[in-house]
């Protein structure tokens, strides 16, 4: 640095040099706090949008939940279908003493030969359709009735509502079909289940999928977690409380994942069976994709929302697979997972317990932490992830809300080129203006270098000659005019002096004001006998919302002018005014035996005032008086900005009075009452309209004696 200002060096050189590196180096300061003030501010905003979405559809998920667990909770108290059930237990079991052919099985060949050719689409099962079959005859007679005979196709088997074989199955079929088909479209169910707790027969489905009719204890889908939930449900201790159990896959859905909520039924003290709803997929993914509309939910074109399950696996479906399944699953297997994996995935077409997600904000979420950071997600793609656990009795899930950091970063990515454009164009304009402005200091340094010569050697004559209106310019006339301003300066600080004590007496009164000018500290002083007033004007604030500040302040302060001569005329000595509020007191500077009643009778005054004030400007203002009188401490507050106020009990309850808020009516207190009680009718007022006052107030009666 000492190189750069070397003596060798002119001194314009060396005044563009130092401007330079001085603007220069301000420059990068300020640019680099700015910088990393507004990637801050971008990142906390993309990271609070992320948390905003994940908190919302934490909501949506869990209020869902609870929406479908209140539903089977109330089916599963309603009489009907408690009678429904007993109806089809007792139709199912009398099915065993009827006619039924032995050579059952045979009839279903073909449905089921259809239903393994549908399931190995989805599914790597063994094409034995005996693996398949319902293992009781009154099962095997159910389904050949309600499905191999049914007409409609399949998805459309809940049409047929009257198998007409003349059981008495049929004939609670016929009863309660049509109720509990519409309990299914209406509240969005995928199917309805009535379960025989005791012998674990499904006796009744709505939709009459292969499940239709079997053993959930020894049946062909004795492994499945409808079988689990109806054995949790015969161990069920709370009766009255709905139980969930989490995705798997659901052979009769033909191998896609199935989630199942029900709960016990019971007469009386009776367990008689259970119901139990298979849970909708597409309502939770409707949620997680806002609609599939991920840019309307702040997620742009990379963000998803999307729940993953104790097992890692997805418990609802992922937008890169909906909106292109084909470069999906070929980056999956760019990544190593399994093609067989991948291939059910799309044979299933849903990443529903197909994808696999362990990541850092899973496991964290399902330990039971939240936060929002940057991770790897299942597609080993760096991304911002807000991730917690959901509050769902029954499944431990984990919720995320994830945007890739490559497109999170776009904003952060154009401020920087835009920083940088802007130190560029900063620094070039810099060294033209050090180039341009270093030449003409040069000048003016030598004339102002001789005057300053000149009158360290006692010149007061001289005169510095630069003709420019810069700094330099004025530093000259500046010392040209020193010496003849002098005298000019002293009478301008007499002048001002008088000035400022002329307006220490607007805000302090002149005896308190002569004591602070003399240099007293710690002025206050007590009374023990001041009458003082509170004046709120009410609807003011409302006035001025109407008719804008400009009018309101004008219409102010010729209230407040009126005020002030009324005061003058009554010995009154205003304290302050605070927005619409008026604060006076009487016999605080001048001592006087008639305080209380000079009070009054301002106050009297006032009320007139306000009422032709109304009729002149057209308004509905209404005053709140408050009169009180007794000791107050008075002084001034405030080491240099100074302000004269007085404070107190006697302060306090003339405010506390006033906030009765009696429409101008003049409330007194008990002092001043008993001081002019033979001057003028008062009526007590009510203890009720009294909130914070323990002491008896007065209403001025209109009347004078």
């Amino acid at each position: 640095m000492a190189n750069i200002f070397s003596r060798n060096l002119s001194i314009r050189s060396r005044m563009m040099l130092m401007l330079i590196i001085v603007s220069a180096l301000a420059s990068l300061v300020l640019i680099f706090i700015g910088y990393q003030t507004g990637k801050t501010a971008i990142n906390e905003g993309i990271f609070n949008q992320l948390k905003s979405v994940r908190a919302a559809k934490q909501y949506q998920v869990e209020s869902h939940f609870s929406e479908m667990a209140h539903i089977v909770e109330i089916l599963g108290t309603n009489e009907m279908v408690a009678q429904a059930l007993k109806d089809f237990k007792a139709g199912f079991r009398r099915i065993e003493k009827e006619d039924l052919a032995t050579d059952c099985n045979s009839r279903l060949t073909g449905h089921y030969e259809w239903f393994i050719d549908r399931l190995l689409q989805n599914m790597d099962v063994k094409p034995n359709v005996e693996l398949f079959y319902p293992t009781s005859l009154e099962a095997c007679y159910l389904q050949y009735e309600y499905i191999v005979e049914n007409p409609n196709p399949p998805g459309d088997k809940h049409l047929m509502l009257d198998a007409k074989d003349g059981s008495k199955y049929n004939r609670a079929h016929k009863k309660y079909h049509q109720y509990l088909t519409d309990v299914v479209l209406k509240f969005g169910f995928y199917d309805i289940f009535l379960i025989d707790l005791e012998r674990g027969d499904i006796v009744y489905t709505a939709y009459k999928e292969t499940d239709f009719a079997t053993n959930l204890y020894n049946g062909p889908y004795r492994e499945s977690n409808l079988a689990e939930l109806t054995r949790q449900l015969k161990m069920n201790r709370d009766l009255n409380k709905a139980q969930i159990i989490d995705f798997n896959t659901y052979r009769p859905s033909y191998g896609a994942p199935a989630s199942f909520i029900g709960m016990p039924i019971t007469e009386g003290s009776e367990t008689i069976g259970a119901l139990v709803l298979q849970l909708p997929v597409d309502e939770i993914n409707r949620i997680m994709t806002g609609n599939f509309n991920w840019e309307e939910d702040g997620l742009g074109a990379s963000g998803e929302t999307y729940l993953v399950g104790e097992d890692y696996f997805m418990r609802s479906i992922s937008r890169f697979y909906l909106q292109d399944t084909t470069g999906y699953t070929q980056a999956l297997m760019d990544l190593g997972i399994e093609a067989e994996a991948v291939d059910k995935m799309y044979r299933l077409g849903t990443t529903i317990k197909q994808q696999r997600v362990k990541t850092e904000g899973v496991e964290a979420a399902l330990a039971g932490n939240k936060d929002t950071k940057i991770i790897k997600d299942y597609r080993q793609v760096p991304v911002l992830s807000s991730y917690a656990k959901l509050k769902i009795d029954g499944l431990n899930w984990a919720i995320l809300s994830e945007i890739d950091e490559a497109e999170a970063n776009i904003p952060i990515v154009e401020f920087e080129r835009q920083v940088f454009i802007a130190l560029c164009i900063i620094i070039l304009v810099v060294t033209f203006l050090a180039m341009f402005l270093a030449g003409r200091f040069v000048k003016p340094i030598e004339q102002l270098s001789e005057g300053v010569r000149k009158l360290s050697l006692g010149d007061y004559q001289s005169r510095i000659d630069i003709d420019s209106k810069d700094e330099f310019g004025e530093l000259a006339t500046s010392f040209n005019q020193m010496i003849g301003s002098i005298e000019k300066q002293q009478i301008t600080i007499a002048e001002q002096s008088q000035a400022n004590e002329k307006l220490l007496l607007n805000f302090i009164p002149e005896s308190i004001a002569k004591r602070l000018l003399k240099g007293e500290k710690n002025i206050a002083d007590t009374n023990p006998n001041v009458s003082l007033i509170a004046i709120d004007v009410v609807g003011f604030s409302e006035l001025t919302q109407k008719i804008g500040a400009a009018e309101s302040v004008q219409l102010l302060n010729q209230l407040v002018e009126a005020f002030d001569h009324a005061a003058d005329n009554h010995q009154i000595e205003k304290i302050r005014t605070v927005g619409d509020t008026y604060f006076a007191a009487c016999g605080l500077f001048a001592p006087r035996l008639d305080h209380a009643k000079k009070i009054f009778e301002f106050a009297r005054e006032l009320k007139q005032l306000i009422i032709q004030y109304n009729i002149n400007h057209k308004l509905n203002l209404q005053l709140h008086f408050g009169l009180h009188t007794g000791q107050v401490t008075a002084g001034i507050v405030g080491t240099e900005k100074y302000s004269y106020d007085l404070w107190g009990m006697t302060v306090n309850n003339t405010f506390n009075i006033k906030n009765i808020g009696l429409d101008n009516e003049i409330l007194v207190s008990q002092e001043i009452h008993d001081k002019l009680k033979d001057l003028y009718g008062f009526i007590k007022v009510p203890t009720d309209n009294m909130a914070k006052i323990d002491f008896s107030v007065w209403q001025f009666s209109g009347e004078q004696f």
